[in-house]
């Protein structure tokens, strides 16, 4: 019986695991992003000037992150979305907000190309807001809108 108990216990482990990785979505985007981060994070803390290697990595960190804007930042917001008329403006909210649906219940975890459903909405907020002139948005307009479901 115990062997049964065993064999039991390992399927259920194995299921877990495939469950999570299944939950990593990776977006290409920010897997690129985070790949330039890498570089330009090392060749920053190689110029800093403080004794600190904390002070150094956050230095750094912050100098790739003005550099190469993550997702989510307003900075990123402005540099892809800025240029959208309003029917490109609603696609692009409609494509967010089926990739915000699909991080649900995501790992916390972190690996390279991870987004989070704070960052999505958080550029779907802007764009709601800048290119379609909607105030005070969030998820549950942004779906209103785009006649997505709300669950």
């Amino acid at each position: 019986m115990k062997p049964h108990i065993l064999i039991v216990s390992l399927s259920l482990i194995l299921l877990s695991a495939n469950a999570v990785a299944a939950g990593n979505y990776i977006d290409p985007v920010q897997k690129e992003i985070d790949q330039k981060h890498k570089a330009l994070v090392a060749k920053y803390k190689k110029s800093c000037s403080a004794n600190n290697k904390v002070s150094c990595l956050l230095e750094a960190k912050s100098k790739a992150s003005e550099e190469v804007p993550n997702r989510g930042s307003v900075a990123y917001s402005k540099s892809q979305y800025g240029s959208l008329n309003k029917a490109q403006a609603k696609n692009k909210v409609k494509e967010l907000v089926a990739v915000y649906d699909k991080l649900d219940g995501q790992s916390s975890a972190s690996w390279d190309g991870k987004i989070t459903q704070r960052q999505i909405e958080s550029e779907i907020k802007w764009i709601m807001s800048y290119r379609l002139d909607q105030s005070m948005p969030d998820i549950y307009t942004a779906k209103m809108y785009v006649g997505a479901p709300l669950n």
